[in-house]
């Protein structure tokens, strides 16, 4: 086995030349469907979408008060108010709307039409209305206080483009521009087979398996199938098969090193047809990760571990599914703290390690958490956030000013015990 693990280890390669690699040899096509509008947040548009009407569709008072003619009111002040004649009304669900000519005044509220002539709106705060008549306190410059028809959109704006995560804002756009369907992007099916003899077995609880399902689903695709397996590579084998029979993406997890139980490469050679993109990466944790490509279908080979298992996904997993919708990930929160215990790297490696970002006085502390063990669950489950050290660096010294990636809110380093 010597031999087997200084071959796998002469082949590292690094994480971005893996993900190019794994990005080019795939060429699955996942397709959409239409779904209601209502029940679109969270997918990707399939489609560019632009407005159908003006927004908004006529012109209208932004406040309630009194619509003018912005010559009658320039210099109005406390001390020499405005005096105009009110000769009407118009309410948000007025059908008629009036002209106003010089020394008038029309009572509006917040959203109604526009009296024609009108080019401004004084708030009712700065007015005093005595019978017929309006007394106001403050001048506005011309057009103050309007909302002109279109200029939220206009017909022919473009609301989303293809790829676009819809947003409650997108939703609400579309919404106001007579759209009640939009085409997205199917869901991309993911299977995950997890092997090992002890987990058929029950010797050991299966947490990973939940952990890739669970992100799978928070990153807008769905499980296609869930599938454990000993560690025999005809099983693994005919699991996986049957998975790309279900799926657009196969993950299998563990059985992924140069163990003599670790037969997941290998149960991929026996299929034939297989194209091995890559196996091991300079990447801490996660270094035995691999990738296979099956009829234009990614198999990712990631750590039985769930830590291993967490940066595989974020690194491989993330931009393929990304790059099938015709998007991009989202950019996450940093935070720059200052690192309250050294973190050593091998040179070579892209080190990722859990720790908590937390507010004492007026600093940000980063403190990492364990800095061994990719089967560590609690470092997941306390961490708020992820320090990365480049291939290139040794480490960072305590001290240090770093740069973190936020996973979750900063909490207050009371609430935690230090030192981790």
């Amino acid at each position: 086995m010597e031999s087997s693990a200084e071959v796998l280890y002469v082949e590292l390669i690094s994480s971005e030349e893996a993900l190019k690699k794994l990005l080019d040899e795939v060429s699955v096509e996942v397709g959409s469907e239409v779904v209601r509008l209502l029940s679109s947040v969270g997918r990707h548009s399939f489609r560019d979408y632009v407005s159908t009407v003006d927004v908004p569709p006529f012109s209208r008072s932004a406040v309630d008060g009194f619509a003018a003619i912005f010559a009658d009111i320039v210099g109005a002040s406390e001390g020499s108010p405005a005096l105009l004649r009110v000769t009407g009304s118009v309410d948000v669900d007025s059908v008629e709307v009036p002209t106003i000519n010089r020394s008038e005044a029309v009572k509006v509220s917040t959203g109604a039409p526009l009296p024609r002539g009108a080019d401004v709106v004084i708030p009712i705060e700065y007015c005093k209305v005595l019978e017929d008549r309006v007394y106001v306190y403050r001048s506005y410059p011309r057009y103050a206080n309007i909302s002109f028809k279109g200029e939220d959109l206009r017909v022919g704006d473009i609301i989303v483009r293809r790829g676009t995560k819809l947003r409650p804002w997108h939703v609400a756009a579309l919404k106001a521009s007579g759209y009640e369907e939009v085409e997205v992007f199917r869901k991309v099916r993911v299977s995950i087979v997890s092997t090992g003899s002890e987990l058929v077995k029950g010797v050991l609880p299966n947490y990973t398996l939940p952990l890739v399902a669970s992100y799978i689903a928070e990153l807008g695709g769905e499980v296609a199938l869930t599938d454990v397996v000993p560690d025999s590579i005809e099983d693994i084998a005919t699991a996986v098969e049957k998975a790309l029979e279900l799926s657009d993406v196969v993950v299998v997890t563990g059985g992924t090193s140069v163990g003599d139980r670790d037969l997941s490469p290998r149960a991929l050679e026996s299929l034939g047809r297989s194209k091995k993109v890559f196996h091991g990466v300079r990447v801490r944790p996660g270094r035995t990760c691999g990738a296979y490509v099956v009829d234009g279908k990614l198999v990712l080979l990631v750590s039985g571990l769930p830590v291993a298992t967490y940066v595989s996904l974020e690194l491989f997993l993330k931009p393929l599914v990304y790059k099938l919708y015709s998007s991009k990930p989202e950019p996450k929160p940093t935070v720059r703290g200052r690192l309250t215990r050294r973190l050593p790297n091998e040179p070579g490696f892209r080190s990722f390690y859990r720790a908590v970002a937390c507010i004492e006085g007026d600093e940000v502390l980063i403190v990492p958490l364990r800095l061994t063990g990719s089967g560590v669950l609690s470092t997941l489950v306390r961490g708020n956030a992820v320090v990365e050290v480049p291939e290139d660096s040794e480490g960072y010294e305590e001290g240090t000013e770093i740069v973190a990636t936020l996973v979750n809110p900063l909490v207050e380093c009371s609430s935690i015990k230090l030192p981790i």
